[in-house]
């Protein structure tokens, strides 16, 4: 029988559940390692560019997100313990408290009502730490200001310390679904799409599977009516993508700056 010396997790656990126990068992377990991300050929990008800019009154930028997860060093997983308060008491201790989501935010994260929160810390869900960050810009407009700037930079360095984090050198850090191996941070895009020019935005975006850019209607709202048009609302993201690739992209939809 195959299993964790360090955490105890069995293998028919894992398979079950899909989750490490602590960061060893990504070097116990048989899994599907994440591909290298390869980056895009100019001329492919350069399609995609001119498309936005042909159909630029057809699209529409709803909302950019980022997330990043980690889980402490020298620790189990939350498969076994949250570790809500060494946690927090972490985030405390490097000045990122005040982006602690409150409890009751926590709690209530997937009723749209009460979270509305743009940037934050959830605690003890998949992972031990979750950063959140939101954003729902126009597509023409996307304005950073010099403290969100600095901001998101000391909040990166700290998420990026090693030392902290469960981590291993030939995979990244550890996340408890082997899906997010490697830096641990994926980001999508809620776009607004005229049904016209659904299909061709479509395929110019299968082209772009293979480097990592995965997409679909979203499952949350998929076709609504607006006034007498109908438009399909497209969710496109990505996992550990390299930042020269965000780069392409974002500048292509008038983001650039925001990654």
């Amino acid at each position: 029988m195959i299993y964790c010396r360090f955490c105890g997790t069995k293998e028919v656990q894992f398979r079950k559940s899909g989750k490490f126990g602590c960061v060893h068992c990504a070097q116990v377990f048989e899994f599907k390692k994440p591909k290298q991300i390869k980056i895009i050929p100019e001329n492919r990008i350069l399609v995609l560019e001119n498309f936005v800019k042909e159909n630029r009154n057809h699209i529409n930028l709803l909302s950019l997100r980022t997330r990043i997860t980690r889980n402490l060093n020298s620790n189990l997983f939350p498969f076994y313990d949250p570790l809500i308060e060494k946690s927090k008491q972490l985030l405390v201790d490097f000045g990122m408290g005040p982006f602690l989501i409150p409890k009751y935010e926590q709690e209530n994260e997937n009723q749209e009502k009460i979270t509305n929160w743009e940037f934050g810390f959830y605690l003890g869900s998949e992972d031990h730490i979750r950063l959140e960050s939101i954003r729902m810009p126009s597509l023409k407009n996307f304005p950073i200001s010099l403290f969100e700037k600095k901001r998101k930079i000391s909040i990166l360095r700290f998420l990026f310390q090693k030392s902290h984090w469960a981590y291993l050198p030939e995979l990244g850090f550890v996340s408890s679904c082997p899906t997010n191996l490697g830096l641990g941070r994926r980001d999508s895009i809620l776009l607004e799409i005229d049904s016209d020019v659904s299909f061709a935005f479509f395929s110019i975006l299968q082209t772009l599977s293979e480097f990592g850019i995965e997409f679909a209607p979203s499952t949350d709202h998929r076709f609504r009516n607006i006034g007498k048009d109908r438009v399909l609302i497209v969710k496109i993201s990505w996992k550990n993508a390299l930042a020269v690739q965000k780069r392409q992209f974002y500048k292509i939809l008038g983001l650039l700056g925001s990654y």
